[in-house]
């Protein structure tokens, strides 16, 4: 599933395909991933791209905005019917005529350019909601996002110190805590912070929480600075891959060597493959 940093990077790309643009249209081939009346927003000009946490917000004229989950496998197509881009999940589809059986929305814009959501697995799904009330659910259900400057390491410290029986990665990942965060930047995050995904929270020190922080921040921005990364699931906007995953650290390079030169160990921990250096991480 993409991560802040990829889709941090769709959200760049889709600025630059449809600010400004007038929805003149929206088909809705598979309505259980459709939530809202469509009726509310034709007509309407997009105004801007957002993101919060793992998730789209595109800002529409008006009262209402669509919030979008690309989940595992959802892909974003823009297409001005003389290029195409896409982001998320890669597939022939990308290439192949549109719409196709994986074309769940489509957006129709006044210029004759569109935007289709597709999915395989039907995970993914699109939201038509108040601007106010998305605001304010999103407040409610999410967590405090990394680059936020309020982030600092007694806002961290508060966080976990409030789990202290769960283990560290499994707070870093919570949604509801740390926005962003998934599997891939929290074993990378914890690789830089040299400490073991396996530890309780409460036995983390201050000075071990300080260390984590800047090492969030350093997880991040790297996989920002690449594009994101692209191993199965996930392209950029432009239809390129992220080049993030030639920089991991420990995340997909079990039994490699480790920078310490030391190797790197898999085990499963909260339900998700989990990887370190024994070496460099107490």
């Amino acid at each position: 599933m993409p991560e802040l940093p990829e889709v941090e990077t769709i959200r760049k790309g889709l600025q630059k395909a449809i600010i400004g643009k007038t929805i003149a249209g929206v088909e809705i081939r598979v309505p259980k991933l459709f939530h809202g009346d469509k009726k509310d927003i034709i007509g309407k000009k997009v105004k801007n791209i957002d993101r919060r946490a793992k998730q789209i917000i595109i800002d529409i004229e008006g009262d209402n905005d669509l919030l979008i989950h690309l989940k595992m496998t959802g892909q974003l197509i823009f297409d001005d019917g003389k290029s195409r881009v896409a982001g998320g999940h890669p597939s022939a589809d990308w290439v192949a005529k549109l719409p196709n059986g994986t074309t769940h929305v489509i957006f129709d814009f006044t210029d004759g350019s569109k935007l289709f959501f597709n999915d395989m697995r039907k995970f993914g799904w699109i939201k038509l909601l108040d601007s106010e009330e998305l605001r304010h659910k999103l407040s409610e259900e999410l967590g405090i996002e990394p680059f936020n400057k309020e982030f600092t390491s007694a806002e961290l410290a508060k966080i976990i110190k409030s789990k202290p029986n769960r283990n560290i990665k499994k707070v870093l990942t919570d949604q509801t805590l740390i926005s962003g965060i998934g599997n891939i930047y929290a074993d990378e995050t914890l690789f830089w912070a040299h400490i073991l995904p396996t530890r309780l929270a409460k036995d983390i020190s201050d000075d071990e929480i300080a260390k984590l922080r800047s090492s969030i921040i350093k997880a991040l921005e790297i996989g920002l600075k690449y594009g994101g990364s692209s191993e199965n699931t996930y392209y950029k906007i432009d239809g390129t891959k992220g080049q993030a995953q030639e920089h991991f650290q420990v995340y997909s390079r079990e039994g490699k060597h480790c920078s310490c030169g030391g190797k790197v160990k898999k085990i499963r921990l909260n339900g998700r493959g989990t990887h370190f250096c024994l070496d460099c991480q107490k």
